[in-house]
């Protein structure tokens, strides 16, 4: 192994000569670079292959190659190029081999190879790598999608496309990306074809304009016909590619092997990029409203094309369209492909709600009057045109929603914003009211309610929903934690007696909620009547189940942060932490010692150790042992969390 680490050494020297001639590298410099290139070297040599090794060195000598140009450029060098980054750019090539022979299975390496030669322009190289890729790595579909896109994108071979996408498709049929590429690489490729066709015509126009061509240049009868019969067959293939028959084909291939609306909304929305595509996207639509009348993103679609002036008329009934009869100027895709340029922007708005009203007298789901409520908020994003207008369909919308019952928690949500902000406030009270009797499990609907009631100051109707939501959301909810929280912080100010009292009913609630309000309840005592009346409260609370750390370590932290701090009163709650989580949570014996260290007796210290060993489960005493032996040395370790 030494030999071959030599041996490559010594081929670096030219390369590392010329660096120090020309002046890019000092001499200790290029001793450190020989330096790391034998580390490197050696640790890629050794019997156990490590990726990370690999790695590391093409890191290296890719951060050599940025420092080179930097170099080059700050101090003007332009010469000996070739004898330098040329010979680094293939020993990251060589290296990048290396790895990918003995690493196969990672694919990241492999895209990392290419990426590499792409940023070199190898370009023979990344087509060579993605065929060796593809024949490691066949089961993964995105690879052949990232091969096609090479090919066509970079190489400028749509065959080659074609055939990756083929044959990824001979091992996934069923596979939705692969299909997808397919179907959009066929339109680009039409779109391609016809502005060539665009070009060429312009250019022919330009050559030989109208009225000056001469009779020796126009073609005998003879000539046309057997110049016709020459090129019929090739202008009809380019008929067909230039009007997107092969992406066609493949929507065809496509929708035999996946029977999915949603696939088939995504292939027409790569259609409608593609403005040669109103006879395909006409029968895709078709196809769509017959296979799949009865799911609701079918309706939407169907809608938001509207939306965008893409009117569906049903070849058998031309006169009207398949939901509703399309006003005059709105613009239409019928079978022909014709379109219609002369609607505006409110004519559209109506005929998209009209499809969602239409749809939703057959198919009154909640997803389908979420889709069609998704959609006004979408137009209400954007007042700049028809605020009013836009607005009032949203404000039916939410009311007919509710009244189908079929709203869900987010859009009660937007509503009442958006009453808010119109100062609606009867309006609002109805709401809530009706959406927290229709969905009671929701906290931030009563939130939204109690909120409402408490900032009108009606406090007996912010009891009743209080108390309402807490018998529906449950007493053991810590989702109803907020709900506690909001009334503690509105009696805060206005009635003392009503903010103990409602504490005094949080701490006999189940432990989602008494565990959060003791600590609470023991810190507004503190500020409001003082430590002696905290500390009675303290002594019931602290052995009333469920039994709670936060309280004895909130208490310990409020007892320390008194004037004349007296140690039995901060002891006493760390006793009491000890002896009810003593068992397995090492944290609070090692804050009881600290305590003792720093404010207490320290002579303390080796008994409560002592204690501790003894009481902490053999699990968790090596842990204690461990932390202690650290806090005596003066270092510490993060605390982890208790059991």
């Amino acid at each position: 192994m030494a030999e071959f680490v030599e041996y490559r050494a010594e081929g670096m020297i030219p390369e590392l000569e010329q660096m120090g001639q020309i002046g890019l590298f000092e001499k200790h410099e290029i001793r450190t670079i020989i330096k790391k290139r034998k580390e490197f070297e050696y640790k890629i040599q050794r019997r156990t292959k490590c990726k990370e090794d690999h790695l590391r060195y093409i890191q290296y000598e890719m951060d050599l190659l940025k420092l080179l140009r930097l170099r080059r450029e700050k101090k003007g060098v332009t010469h000996k190029k070739a004898d330098i980054e040329f010979v680094i750019t293939n020993r990251v090539n060589r290296l990048f081999k290396q790895a990918i022979q003995r690493f196969k299975d990672d694919v990241k390496l492999w895209i990392s190879y290419i990426k590499f030669c792409k940023q070199m322009r190898f370009r023979s190289s990344v087509s060579r790598t993605l065929v060796q890729m593809l024949q490691v790595h066949s089961d993964k579909p995105k690879l052949w999608r990232l091969a096609a896109n090479w090919e066509f994108e970079e190489s400028h071979s749509v065959e080659n496309a074609r055939q990756f996408l083929l044959r990824g498709l001979r091992f996934h049929p069923g596979s939705k990306c692969l299909f997808a590429e397919a179907f959009r690489l066929e339109l680009q490729y039409a779109a391609m074809k016809r502005k060539q066709q665009r070009e060429k015509k312009e250019v022919e126009g330009r050559k030989n304009p109208v009225g000056e061509r001469s009779y020796t240049s126009v073609p005998s009868s003879t000539e046309e016909e057997q110049t016709h019969c020459q090129h019929d067959g090739t202008e009809e293939v380019s008929d067909q590619v230039l009007e997107g028959r092969l992406a066609e084909v493949i929507y065809e291939s496509a929708i035999k092997k996946i029977h999915d609306v949603h696939f088939l909304i995504d292939l027409l929305a790569i259609a409608k990029e593609y403005d040669f595509t109103s006879k395909l996207q006409f029968k895709m639509v078709t196809y769509m409203i017959q296979t799949f009348s009865n799911d609701e993103f079918t309706w939407d679609t169907m809608a938001r094309r509207e939306l965008e002036g893409l009117t569906y008329i049903d070849p058998q009934f031309p006169e009207e369209s398949n939901l509703l009869t399309a006003p005059s100027g709105t613009s239409e895709i019928d079978e022909d492909g014709n379109n219609s340029k002369n609607s505006c922007l409110k004519q559209r708005i109506r005929q998209c709600c009209g499809v969602y009203v239409a749809v939703l007298k057959q198919l009154p789901t909640e997803k389908m009057w979420s889709l069609y409520l998704d959609m006004l908020l979408e137009l209400n994003q954007d007042l700049t045109y028809l605020p009013r207008f836009k607005k009032n369909l949203l404000r039916v919308a939410f009311q007919d929603a509710h009244s189908a019952g079929c709203m869900q928690e987010k859009y009660y949500l937007l509503w009442v914003d958006m009453l808010k902000s119109q100062k609606k406030f009867k309006k609002l009270e109805d709401v809530l009211r009706k959406a927290t009797e229709r969905i009671r499990s929701s906290v931030q609907l009563w939130q939204a309610r109690l909120s409402y009631h408490l900032s009108r100051d009606e406090d007996r109707l912010g009891q009743a929903v209080f108390q309402d939501a807490t018998v529906h959301l449950g007493c053991d909810s810590k989702a109803a934690l907020p709900l506690w929280e909001l009334m503690l912080q509105y009696y805060q100010t206005k009635d003392m007696h009503k903010v103990e009292q409602i504490f005094q009913d949080g701490v006999v609630q189940g432990p989602a909620i008494s565990l959060n309000l003791k600590p609470m309840y023991i810190e507004w005592l503190v500020l409001a009547k003082g430590i002696v009346a905290a500390r009675k409260v303290y002594e019931s609370l602290s052995i009333q189940p469920p039994l709670c750390l936060e309280l004895h370590t909130r208490m310990a932290a409020l007892e320390s942060t008194q004037p004349d701090m007296n140690p039995k009163h901060v002891r006493k709650c760390c006793e009491m932490a000890c002896n009810q989580f003593g068992k397995s949570n090492t944290d609070v014996w090692m804050e009881y010692i600290k305590f003792e260290q720093e404010r207490g007796n320290a002579k303390r210290v080796s008994e409560i150790y002592m204690r501790a060993v003894k009481s902490l489960d053999p699990v968790y005493s090596d842990s204690f042992v461990t932390e202690f032996s650290l806090l005596k040395t003066g270092m510490t370790i993060s605390p982890k969390p208790s059991a």
